[in-house]
């Protein structure tokens, strides 16, 4: 039971360290990328809260 803890960690590390360096090499790909991500994100966000505001409005 402790040894699947164990093996559990280990992989739960070695996922995080894979994370890691994605986001680096992301991040040093271009400096653009997070810019882009971030407008994505706001955009869709005021999307769905302007599709709330049309659903609430017509109930």
């Amino acid at each position: 039971m402790h040894h699947a803890a164990q093996d559990h960690n280990r992989r739960s590390l070695n996922e995080a360290e894979a994370f890691a360096e994605e986001m680096r090499n992301l991040r040093a790909s271009s400096p653009w990328t997070g810019v882009l991500l971030f407008y994505l994100g706001a955009i869709s966000t005021g999307v769905l809260l302007i599709a709330g505001m049309l659903v609430l409005r017509s109930l």
